[in-house]
């Protein structure tokens, strides 16, 4: 008899928690998602012509309130270039990058969730010429804030489980990404994300979570 309600009980916990993934806002405040980030980066150089390249890193996402979020990324990837005057050459900017974000969330309650978001960005980047595999020069500060800004995509395969794919453009305050002072011609860089993260939950959720379990188990 014992054995036959605590596989009750487990079951019922399992059906709430599907109940809950399709009750409740996948958005909700105090709602924290940890996951890994895929990327494509397109340069934009002074010189030459921009190539894509790859990278990669960590996101997260935090909901601050209905419709107002906090997203994040740690990121490593590469831009890339034709040289203007060698097109066969070709040249990459290694790039390291702490982003920060506040994101409007426009369906917080749906399983698809479009949102809008803008931010600031701290890089740090290193260029060099690939045929030769030598770093260029070096005698200028290799660290700049970025300005963000972008649109995206939540797409909840659970309450726990998310997918979001994203583009941003980014703006920065120096014209070296390309290795070359173009004076008043700042670089500009775009990226696409796509992430995967898991969600945790603050501990509102948790408690109103075990109260729900309580009362569906004492009214059966």
């Amino acid at each position: 008899m014992k054995s036959s309600k605590t596989w009750y009980g487990i079951v019922l916990c399992l059906a709430l928690v599907v109940y809950s993934s399709s009750s409740y806002g996948q958005m909700r405040s105090g709602k924290l998602g940890v996951g890994v980030a895929g990327s494509l980066y397109l340069f934009n150089p002074n010189i030459g012509d921009g190539l894509m390249k790859g990278g990669g890193g960590a996101s997260l996402s935090y909901s601050v309130m209905e419709h107002v979020g906090l997203r994040a990324m740690l990121g490593a990837g590469q831009l890339g270039w034709k040289d203007k005057i060698d097109p066969s050459l070709t040249n990459t900017t290694t790039l390291l990058s702490a982003n920060v974000y506040v994101s409007y969330d426009i369906i917080p309650h749906g399983t698809f969730n479009p949102f809008l978001f803008a931010g600031l960005g701290g890089i740090y980047f290193d260029p060099r010429q690939d045929q030769v595999g030598t770093y260029l020069q070096t005698n200028y500060d290799k660290i700049d804030i970025n300005y963000l800004g972008g649109v995206g995509f939540d797409i909840f395969f659970s309450e726990f489980v998310s997918m979001t794919l994203s583009g941003e453009y980014a703006i920065t305050n120096t014209d070296r990404l390309d290795n070359k002072k173009t004076p008043g011609t700042n670089n500009t860089y775009s990226r696409v994300n796509l992430e995967f993260r898991y969600y945790f939950f603050d501990q509102d959720y948790v408690t109103k979570l075990i109260q729900a379990l309580q009362a569906r188990y004492k009214g059966k």
